[in-house]
């Protein structure tokens, strides 16, 4: 059985920091975003969503550079 790894309100708090970081400099998503975290049956997770209340595919919305900083975040966020 595969323990469940759920991420404590400090990690979500420094992805969120982390994320905001990562496109400071972007228009397209600066302050235009949410994120909400929920937890499946392995670990936490999280959703973003625009201010319409609609999902956003992010890496549609992020820089090749914003990407691969995102995707760093996305691997290592819970550890």
């Amino acid at each position: 059985m595969v323990a469940k790894t759920t991420a404590t309100a400090i990690q979500k708090e420094n992805f969120k920091l982390r994320f905001a970081e990562i496109i400071k400099n972007n228009s397209n998503l600066k302050d235009k975003y949410t994120i909400q975290f929920f937890e499946t049956a392995q670990k936490s997770n999280y959703v973003f969503y625009g201010l319409n209340g609609k999902t956003i595919n992010i890496l549609l919305a992020l820089t090749l550079e914003e990407a691969e900083k995102y995707k760093t975040l996305k691997f290592d966020w819970q550890n």
